[in-house]
């Protein structure tokens, strides 16, 4: 089995829109795609048969229940990143539980909901805030632009310091080393909501997928009433790509 494979989550079905976007992100990047089960008695095997008749892309399995050892198998495997829909069963109804096995994973994890429409790249949406790490968004904003020729819309959080401004120069030079199109999309609000306004806009400004950050750590209100990541997930009407927020998390899936 190859390396560096889109991987699917899946039960004893293959979710219909996750398999779609793992197709043309599989396409593009010229990679291969790979089920991974998250609940027991999942057939595997006759999944990825049943797959392998709908694309020309090679689809691959991992044997058995993996939800306990999530991670650690996506990382043995070297995954390129990892696909959930959400819906109304299960554990896929369950958006807390997804970001609980995927809180260590090194790869970006992407949520896409079984009532979207059409799964598009056109145009790439990257809420920018004063953390360090939002430079991470820019290396996959990058893959965006570069293997899908995406639009990059860039919207810098509205603080009073300067360290978001500075994160958003830093991505557009990166961007412009590729020569990459980037548009600047006013914000309103300021780093802690940002990204939520970015989701809410999306449609406004005809935005595809949106790349986010999960929470550094959680807190009590976290605990309690579930990190910020979980609630723009639930609110989001676009596939969200989420990255761990940890400077040694990183493989790029280019």
């Amino acid at each position: 089995m190859s390396k560096d494979q889109i991987f699917v989550a899946v039960t004893d079905f293959v979710p219909e829109k996750a398999f779609e976007y793992a197709c043309k992100t599989a396409k593009a990047y010229n990679k291969e795609i790979c089920l991974i089960a998250i609940a027991e008695n999942s057939p595997t095997d006759s999944l990825a048969k049943t797959c392998s008749e709908k694309t020309d892309i090679a689809v691959n399995y991992i044997e058995g229940n993996c939800t306990d050892l999530f991670c650690e198998t996506l990382e043995k495997e070297e995954a390129a990143m990892v696909i959930f829909e959400i819906s109304n069963k299960k554990p896929f109804n369950n958006v807390s539980y997804l970001l609980k096995i995927s809180r260590e994973l090194r790869i970006p994890y992407i949520f896409v909901k079984d009532n979207f429409n059409e799964i598009k790249f056109d145009r790439i949406i990257v809420p920018i805030t004063f953390l360090t790490e939002e430079r991470e968004k820019g290396m996959f904003a990058s893959a965006f632009g570069r293997f899908f020729n995406s639009e990059i819309l860039l919207m810098t959080a509205k603080d009073y310091g300067s360290k978001a401004t500075a994160t958003c120069r830093s991505i557009k030079q990166l961007l412009d080393k590729h020569n990459l199109k980037y548009t600047d999309v006013e914000a309103k609000k300021d780093s802690y909501k940002v990204e939520m306004e970015a989701i809410q806009n999306a449609n406004s400004n005809n935005a595809d997928v949106a790349i986010i950050t999960a929470s550094r750590e959680y807190g009590l209100d976290d605990i309690i009433f579930g990190p910020k990541e979980l609630h723009i997930i639930k609110k989001s009407q676009i596939p969200l790509m989420v990255l761990n927020p940890r400077g040694d998390l990183y493989v790029l899936c280019y």
